[in-house]
């Protein structure tokens, strides 16, 4: 059985067992990834959250036990099942919504697919896509990716999506670092960090406060700026993954060449394919405050 006809199967006895209408839906998401789920049609709601399958999937491959594979996913339906519906008159107005609005950073190439039905801004190999957060009925946190269709919607044009967007992402979604090696942790706000003494042979994180798409902090404008004048030198940026990016002093740093490859082949043994950012790696110059791919 492989992971279509195990979502065939899965959809016919998840339907039966809660008598709804269940639809097989497998969309578009980021790194061109088109996973398998369920959308269960729940009668009160205009909301149908998806069920993703994949890790029933290798469960059941592990137990051949179809059984409690059908019992996981109605536990986890029963677990996370939404009787309230998404505010629509929220979604339409874009005077409610633009305080909400914020960007992630993906992979250019990676999303061509995706770029081409979304508003995007391209930043080196990379794009800023956009987003708003909502509440799905009862305070439930909730986002959506923006569409063409609902900039057309709201009345506006691109221009202002962006600029909204880059003015709201800093104060969202707050750039932290964390020193790696001496396990500092939770992170500190950029403006409380303190470089240890022996900067040059230290490796940061930089992220958001939510660890979530935190890659994006190293758009926001003087992050990079203060941290190079902080340890007094260039900077080497990795990207780990969309959740964050490696910072490295630059003059103990300088093999970039083995750096690519450490890069290359974390990408392909530790990351999963739905996390990846690029295969790049990036340089700062604080002297002109750019920042390139090496």
């Amino acid at each position: 059985m492989n992971l279509k006809e195990f979502t065939d199967r899965m959809k016919t006895a998840i339907s039966d067992a809660l008598n709804k209408e269940v639809q097989i839906v497998s969309p578009l998401k980021i790194n061109g990834i088109r996973p398998y789920g369920l959308a269960v049609k729940e009668p009160d709601s205009n909301v149908s959250p998806t069920i993703y399958l994949e890790s029933f999937f290798e469960r059941f491959l592990e137990t051949d036990d179809w059984e409690q594979a059908v019992k996981d996913v109605l536990a986890f339906y029963e677990n996370n099942v939404l009787t309230d519906s998404v505010d629509i008159d929220l979604l339409m107005d874009f005077g409610r919504i633009q305080k909400k609005l914020y960007y992630r950073l993906i992979n250019y190439e990676a999303n061509r697919e995706l770029l081409a039905k979304i508003p995007h801004t391209r930043f080196l190999d990379l794009a800023k896509v956009y987003y708003a957060d909502c509440e799905i009925g009862g305070n439930m946190p909730g986002r959506f990716l923006i569409h063409y269709g609902h900039i057309r919607l709201w009345g506006i044009d691109e221009n202002e999506l962006v600029k909204t967007a880059e003015e709201n992402t800093p104060g969202l979604y707050p750039a932290y670092i964390r020193d790696m090696l001496s396990a500092l942790m939770p992170g500190n706000p950029l403006d409380t960090l303190e470089a240890p003494e022996d900067f040059s042979s230290s490796m940061f994180a930089l992220t958001n406060a939510e660890a979530d798409y935190g890659a994006a902090a190293v758009c926001y404008k003087g992050v990079l700026d203060d941290f190079a004048r902080k340890i007094e030198d260039d900077l080497v940026i990795l990207p780990s993954s969309v959740h964050e990016t490696i910072l490295l002093p630059l003059h103990k740093n300088g093999d970039i060449d083995h750096l690519k490859c450490m890069v290359y082949d974390i990408n392909r043994t530790l990351l999963e394919p739905s996390e990846f950012l690029s295969d790049n790696v990036y340089l700062f110059n604080r002297q002109n405050k750019q920042l390139t791919i090496a």
